[in-house]
Order: structure tokens, then C-alpha cells, then sequence
């Protein structure tokens, strides 16, 4: 199962594109800001799913340009989407947030560039809430259903781990500082 598919999927059930057309639709919509997904997977992604007879891909030679194949879904494709849609809403897995491996290791390096850090992180975090918050303004108006659904998720998920990052400082404080 793939979420980049899913994304793809559904991103040409609205129109016709090649990969970079749907690179660039992704780079528009910040899609990258709310879902895992990068260029060289789009690209190799749409190569895959025309292989395996998902889309129709009809290549093009304009003047003076390379050849681009223009993808767009098919019957088997649609197929896809719904079971994919099917697969990813009735089996959640954990999620693993990748700074986590940062806090498992944190005792391992000294006190003072440990706290550095995670000030750091705590930064990247509260600038991440500024960016949701003003998205979430947009999403009243302008975005799609899920796009607004998902900025809402994620600003209710990054005030709680701004929250949670400003009482690891001190938490950190406290035990690195018994260990001294």
C-alpha cells in the first residue's frame, strides 16, 4: 500500500498532468506541508502505476522540448483509489514522529548542546503552529474539505507538541542537572 499512489491517484482523477504538472500541483497546494511526499517518488510513482496499467499515459513531443508522457487515471486506476481509500481509513497504524529518535538519544550528548537542541526543536515547532495557524484563516474560505480538515488536525497535534516541547526543557534541566 502507498500513499504517495493515493495522493497521485487523486490528484489525476481531477485532471490529466504529467509527473512534473503533478510535482508542481503538490508544490502549489503544499501538499508537502501536510503529506510525506517527494518529487523523485511522484516521478517513479506515475512510471510504476502506468506499468501496472493504473493510468493511461499518452507521450507528447512539443518543439524543441524533450518527450513528456501526460498521465491520467483509468477504470483499474479508480479501482485503486477506492481500495486504497478503503485500506488507509479502516487501518490506522501508530505513527512514529522522527524527531522521537532525537529525545531517545538526547542523554548520549553533552548538557549544554542537548539543551541547544531543544531549543531548537521547540522553535521548529512553534514556527510550524505559525504556518497552520495561518492556514487554518485560509482553510475558512479557500481550500478544499480535506485540506481544511487536515490543517485542523495538525494545529490541534502541533499545539500539543509546542505544549509538550516547552516542559521538556525544564524537565531536562531537572534530571541533567542531578546527573552533573
Amino acid at each position: 500500500m502507498s500513499t504517495v499512489d493515493l495522493i497521485i491517484l487523486g490528484i489525476l482523477s481531477e485532471a490529466p498532468m504529467n509527473a512534473y504538472e503533478v510535482t508542481h500541483y503538490i508544490s502549489e497546494k503544499q501538499i508537502r506541508r501536510l503529506l510525506k511526499i517527494s518529487d523523485p517518488a511522484v516521478y517513479k510513482s506515475c512510471k510504476r502505476m502506468h506499468q501496472n496499467g493504473y493510468l493511461r499515459g499518452k507521450t507528447i513531443k512539443e518543439s524543441g522540448l524533450p518527450e513528456k508522457t501526460i498521465y491520467s487515471i483509468n477504470a483499474k486506476g479508480k479501482k485503486r483509489l477506492v481500495e486504497l481509500m478503503e485500506h488507509y481509513s479502516s487501518n490506522f497504524v501508530p505513527f512514529f514522529i522522527e524527531f522521537n529518535t532525537f529525545i531517545w538519544n538526547l542523554e548520549k550528548i553533552e548538557k549544554k548542546q542537548a539543551l541547544r537542541m531543544l531549543h531548537d526543536l521547540t522553535e521548529e515547532l512553534k514556527n510550524m503552529k505559525g504556518w497552520i495557524v495561518e492556514h487554518e484563516r485560509e482553510a475558512q474560505s479557500s481550500i478544499s474539505f480535506p485540506a481544511k480538515m487536515i490543517v485542523k488536525q495538525y494545529s490541534m497535534l502541533i499545539s500539543t507538541l509546542v505544549t509538550w516541547s516547552e516542559e521538556l526543557i525544564p524537565e531536562y534541566k531537572k534530571i541533567a542537572g542531578a546527573k552533573e
